[in-house]
């Protein structure tokens, strides 16, 4: 259990400094990931920058992600959950269309472009990691950036999407990996809510 983004933030760092990095960058996807990473990125005096990725939702269940996409339009699916449950492509596209839309409005709002790691070690991190969508765009992307290692640096995963994600980092790193894993915000004495705002103002302050 953490206090807050913060503390989860240091905890974090800690085990991150044991890796020995070299020309590392601090990738946060925000917006809570911004929070955890700024802490990290202080602590390890490493780059922080920003890569927004959101997850593609379905019109009957905003909370399920089918998918998600980042910078560049890269877009990854959740292929098995999309047979599962019926999604056809017309409305994968909709889906598609209606987030990037949401992603270049935000990327202009904060002010941020798609990072530049290439050559170097990215260090891609979230307040937590559930589906795993997200990350694995996230992933995607930075390879496509030529990153040379990308590793995944998260205060809490679950056993199970650790495992499933392992063939898209080069590391994973994680302070809590529990089996019972219903919402990020379990593992959080404090987690509220974080604004574009706030998002802006953390990374004004670096």
């Amino acid at each position: 259990m953490f206090l807050n983004r913060e503390e989860a933030g240091i905890r974090l760092a800690l085990l991150l400094s044991r890796e020995k990095l070299r020309n590392a960058i601090i990738v946060a996807i925000p917006r809570g990931g911004v929070i955890v990473g700024k802490a990290v990125s202080e602590i390890l005096k490493a780059r922080l920058r920003v890569l927004i990725v959101k997850k593609i939702s379905t019109p009957q269940n905003p909370e399920l992600a089918i998918g998600a996409v980042g910078s560049l339009a890269i877009v990854f699916w959740d292929k098995n959950l999309i047979n599962r449950i019926g999604i056809s492509e017309k409305e994968k596209e909709k889906a598609f269309r209606q987030t990037v839309k949401t992603i270049k409005i935000r990327e202009k709002s904060l002010g941020i472009k798609a990072p530049v790691v290439r050559g170097k070690t990215s260090v891609v991190i979230d307040d937590g990691v559930a589906t795993g969508a997200t990350a694995i765009a996230a992933s995607m992307i930075l390879k496509k950036l030529g990153s040379q290692k990308i590793i995944l640096a998260t205060p809490v995963i679950s056993k199970n999407t650790k495992k499933k994600l392992e063939k898209y980092f080069d590391k994973i790193i994680s302070v809590e990996t529990p089996h019972d894993f219903q919402a990020v915000g379990q593992f959080y004495k404090e987690f509220p809510q974080i604004a574009d705002q706030e998002v802006r103002k953390t990374l004004n302050s670096k």
